[in-house]
């Protein structure tokens, strides 16, 4: 079981959460929702609340939906990001770099998103942008690898391993046989022949006096 919950900032979006939930069910049906709640925009309250999911409740996967977009730099709105970054006690940059990959395709607006993925203890954390479309946009980029995530948090065994998904093959071992080959191959093809040097040394020496 994957014990989920989500956070909506600054209000509940219900229509958002149930997408989230629908698409966590059909693509990773072991992921249980336990906490489902929103917070208001006071960095904070954000960074409080999600110390307690991590630590106390001892979530392994918690979704922030909204309060990523741009915001002047004092502000307290669209602080989603920096309360993730504040409680992190390392990065996952791949799934943000991937979410806004996938979801440019759709539209380039969503390089406005500012959201992170980060792991405190562990727990994986994951910011989606506001509204039912664009949160699952982001999510569907990555949520296939959200168990190999959390298996590698985890410590389990059965974690996949990126070495046995990507197979190497050597090919500089048979580049070299094939270009000695070849060079073989022209070695013999301009070798001078006994019989031909014969004929050459003949035509040199001219015609044969008596």
């Amino acid at each position: 079981m994957i014990r989920t919950g989500i956070l909506c900032v600054p209000t509940y979006d219900e229509a958002a959460v149930d997408a989230v939930r629908q698409l966590l069910a059909s693509a990773v049906p072991q992921a249980v929702v336990l906490q489902d709640r929103h917070a208001g925009a006071q960095r904070y309250v954000i960074e409080e609340l999600l110390r307690h999911w991590c630590d106390e409740e001892e979530l392994d996967l918690i979704i922030t939906v909204g309060g990523t977009l741009p915001a002047p730099g004092p502000s307290e709105r669209e602080c989603v990001a920096e309360a993730t970054l504040a409680v992190a006690d390392r990065l996952a940059p791949g799934l943000a770099e991937a979410m806004r990959a996938y979801a440019v395709e759709e539209t380039p607006l969503a390089l406005l998103d500012r959201g992170v993925s980060a792991i405190r203890g562990r727990s994986l954390l994951l910011n989606l942008p506001a509204g039912a479309g664009p949160a699952t946009l982001f999510l569907e980029a990555v949520v296939e690898v959200l168990d190999a995530y959390v298996a590698h948090l985890q410590e389990l065994p059965s974690a996949p391993q990126l070495a046995d998904e990507v197979t190497f093959t050597n090919t500089t071992a048979d580049e070299t046989d094939t270009d000695n080959e070849t060079a073989g191959t022209a070695s013999a093809g301009h070798g001078l022949d006994a019989d031909e040097f014969r004929e050459f040394l003949k035509r040199r020496s001219g015609p044969a006096t008596g």
